[in-house]
């Protein structure tokens, strides 16, 4: 009996010096808080918050990827980048003090962060509600952490990770729907750990609705008899989303259109159309606050309550804009500004100016060809001019301006080829003003180039586009010419 050979099929074996999953799973939880660096140790806290700082600042997000068992999860750390100052490290006597996060979470500046004030994003919740600037979350990647068996054990994971590492930087977990934010999460310094907790209730029990029965829960959790005035923070927030009266919105007014030329009587410049279509404004919203009271100072319960807003010490106001307004300048400028990428040339509008055709308009005017005999010519207003030659059959564009908007265009850049003129140009002399050399690439303002760009961007806009651009251009360079090739004075 002794000599046969034992079969091992038979008996279960197992290898007690093999990691398992959870082991593993716990040991890259605390090689990743060791690469992070989150033990402070001995260095002490850093210089206090600013008042909405946290908010205000940009903010480092590092991620690690885990899997435990099935579930894959993301290590996700959130540090508010705050420049440090010199001298800024201060060493408590006191063993819990050294840690970061007590000091955040008891500073009274950090109390109501602003929100959706980055332009990145919001501000986490966590940071948020606790006034951290720097913690450490668990996320599952893909479905909620829902059962209250692998929360537990997560939990404890959790636990050993941080207990293990000497990290005294708060980790939570988020359980439950992803949209509740529920955090769960630990902080440990020294001999001293704090739990974070948070119960989600579908109604709100009817104590809890004022600060009286907060009190009671917040005495309960204590565990000891607590005699001491409770310090506590107030605000009340009021929020105004429909308004009556629109009167931030304007109607447009488009340079020589109806509505332009009936309003603007008084004004002899033509300027780009301005303001905007609807209210920019989209949420007014109002903040009453009672900074840090002491509790058997006021009262509030279901039938007096001492926190009126109109004796509250701290007021402000929040003004919260659409995201997109409706903003007849911009509109204007970026439209025009894309004429810039256009590789088109003016031929391809208007093909005739490809095959000579202004050859025969040496001795014709753009004015004088939209005018015919009904305006005066530059030989009748410019005294000296010479009107050169016989006249040749005229030659115009066929464009989106008609005949009397595109003259009334012409004329607001040539105000010298009307008698009366009620557009003169008003650009200073020459040594009347200083030389600035921040303005060497602009033009002086109500200068023929100004007077011009704004026309060009009006015609994109609202008198046909590209086409128009290219009709305005053509008859003002025709003009141009004609002025040079004579030595006829340009205005502006």
């Amino acid at each position: 009996m002794l000599n046969e050979e034992v079969d091992d099929t038979e008996f279960f074996q197992q290898d007690f010096t093999t990691a398992s999953e959870w082991e593993i799973f716990n040991a890259r939880l605390e090689e990743i808080f060791h690469e992070w660096k989150l033990s402070y140790g001995a260095t002490g806290y850093r210089a206090p918050l600013e008042r909405n700082q946290l908010s205000l600042c940009e903010w480092t997000v590092s991620k690690e990827k885990i899997k435990f068992a099935d579930v894959e999860l993301d290590v996700v750390r959130y540090k508010a980048n705050i420049p440090e100052e010199e001298n800024s490290t201060v060493v408590k006597d006191d063993e819990s003090g050294n840690c970061q996060a007590f000091v955040d979470l008891m500073a009274n500046e950090n109390d109501y962060c602003l929100v959706d004030t980055r332009v990145d994003g919001e501000l986490h919740p966590l940071a948020q509600w606790y006034g951290l600037r720097e913690f450490v979350v668990v996320v599952p990647v893909k479905n909620s952490i829902t059962n209250e068996s692998q929360i537990r054990i997560l939990m404890s994971s959790i636990h050993i990770a941080v207990s293990e590492s000497s990290c005294d930087v708060p980790v939570f977990v988020q359980v439950m729907d992803k949209v509740q934010n529920v955090f769960l999460g630990v902080c440990e310094s020294g001999s001293t750990r704090l739990s974070f907790d948070i119960v989600h209730l579908n109604v709100t029990p009817p104590t809890c609705k004022y600060l009286s029965g907060l009190l009671d829960v917040f005495k309960g959790k204590i565990g000891v008899s607590y005699m001491d005035p409770v310090a506590v923070s107030v605000r009340f927030t009021y929020s105004l989303s429909k308004f009556l009266s629109a009167s931030y919105a304007v109607g447009k007014k488009v340079p020589f259109s109806e509505v332009g030329n009936d309003e603007n009587v008084c004004d002899p410049r033509i300027m780009l159309p301005f303001g905007v279509a609807i209210d920019p404004v989209s949420e007014l919203i109002l903040y009453c606050t009672w900074p840090h009271v002491a509790d058997n100072v006021v009262i509030d319960s279901q039938t007096y309550s001492d926190f009126d807003p109109m004796t509250a010490p701290v007021w402000s106001v929040r003004v919260r804009f659409e995201d997109t307004p409706v903003c007849y300048m911009s509109d204007c400028i970026q439209e025009f500004l894309q004429i810039s990428e256009s590789r088109r040339a003016i031929t391809e509008y208007f093909p005739e100016l490809a095959f000579g055709v202004t050859q025969n308009l040496d001795n014709t005017k753009a004015l004088e060809r939209l005018t015919e005999s009904k305006i005066p010519t530059l030989a009748s207003v410019l005294p000296g001019m010479v009107s050169g030659g016989s006249k040749k059959e005229n030659v115009k564009l066929e464009g989106p301006l008609n005949d009397e908007l595109l003259k009334d265009m012409l004329y607001y850049m040539f105000p010298d080829a009307q008698k009366d003129a009620s557009q003169e140009y008003q650009t200073p002399q020459p040594g009347q003003t200083e030389f600035d050399p921040l303005k060497i690439k602009s033009a002086h303002l109500d200068s023929l180039v100004h007077r011009m760009a704004t026309l060009l961007a009006v015609c994109n806009s609202y008198y046909g586009g590209k086409r128009a651009v290219a009709q305005l251009w053509a008859e003002f360079s025709q003009e141009m010419r004609y002025r040079v090739e004579r030595c006829i004075q340009i205005p502006g």
